[in-house]
């Protein structure tokens, strides 16, 4: 079996693959059953070797490549020497693979490049991606249930409201509530005593969606956050030190750094913004971030001299970034 799980949610692909192995056999054989290659180093002659090689004392063994096709589907990427022959490779090989062979990506793939549509030929794909505000409900409902944990639906409406969009945290949490509740039906109550409310979150989940010119998400979050006491000093700081900080990542990303290096500069120790940080601004790009600069600074002079209303040079603010 060739299988392929892709997307932006990394929570749900980790389940995936582990409920994958699991499949394997008992947890005392499945280590020596299972081959992990993690990109950059990953071979391919090692990977389709390994993926031919007998289980030991089981039927079945797996062999998981990570972050080895994302290069395949973009022409901003170059692929690595020894991988540019692998459409030839899983076409010819894919029938003579004894074991399962797991390509994992943690980006959504378009899956249009030539060595790709030879994988998707021959295997089964996933693809796993955040639930959208739409879906979200009926992903809480999902998860409550999987948790064995009951809810009245005033209380999942509640944990909707304050939860946040990380569906590792969101999990987590709704772990914590199946321990508080030990066995009862949870209520609103118990959601607001339990759980942290994100709404700190939501201001950043506002700037990413001014940046990157998701328009109603923005104009909306905006009012919301204006309307719920954040000030408009602090929503215009907070949007201007952002883009500053993705001018300097495009620009040492263009010139070749490492998000290493990157990360060294803008002093981000965390790996999860650090690979935010510079997958939105490569996705942004220097030219647009660098007019989104100078609008920002045009706007800030209009507010500050009494030219505009200072609650109007937000929604200015944003229109204007949106726009451009």
């Amino acid at each position: 079996m060739i299988r392929l799980l892709h997307g932006d949610d990394e929570f749900s692909i980790a389940n995936s693959l582990e409920a994958h192995l699991a499949n394997l056999g008992p947890p005392e054989l499945r280590a020596p059953n299972v081959t992990v290659f993690e990109a950059p180093a990953a071979r391919m002659a090692e990977v389709f070797a390994a993926a031919m090689i007998s289980p030991f004392l089981t039927d079945r063994r797996a062999v998981v490549v990570k972050g080895m096709l994302k290069p395949m589907d973009t022409r901003d990427e170059k692929v690595r020497a020894d991988w540019e022959s692998f459409g030839e490779r899983i076409s010819k090989d894919a029938m003579q693979i004894t074991n399962d062979l797991i390509f994992v990506e943690n980006v959504r793939l378009s899956l249009t490049s030539r060595p790709l549509k030879a994988l998707v030929s021959f295997a089964e794909v996933e693809k796993h991606t955040i639930p959208s505000r739409r879906e979200r409900m009926g992903w809480i409902r999902n998860r409550f249930d999987f948790r064995g944990v009951q809810a009245s639906a005033s209380a999942i409406s509640r944990f909707n409201d304050i939860g946040g969009d990380d569906v590792r945290r969101m999990d987590s949490e709704i772990k914590k509530l199946g321990l508080y509740a030990d066995g009862r039906m949870l209520q609103p109550n118990d959601i607001d005593l339990m759980v942290a409310d994100t709404s700190q979150d939501r201001i950043f989940n506002v700037m990413d969606a001014i940046i990157e010119g998701r328009h109603n998400l923005a104009i909306g979050g905006v009012q919301n956050l204006i309307g719920n006491g954040e000030s408009i000093e602090g929503i215009f700081a907070l949007l201007t030190r952002q883009v500053r900080i993705l001018i300097v990542a495009a620009h040492m990303l263009g010139h070749g750094a490492t998000s290493s290096e990157v990360g060294q500069r803008l002093r981000i120790n965390m790996p999860w913004l650090l690979d935010k940080t510079c997958k939105q601004a490569s996705r942004v790009g220097s030219r647009r971030l660098q007019a989104m600069h100078l609008h920002m600074l045009d706007v800030d002079v209009d507010g500050k001299t009494g030219r505009v209303d200072r609650r109007l040079t937000v929604e200015m603010l944003v229109s204007g970034l949106i726009g451009r």
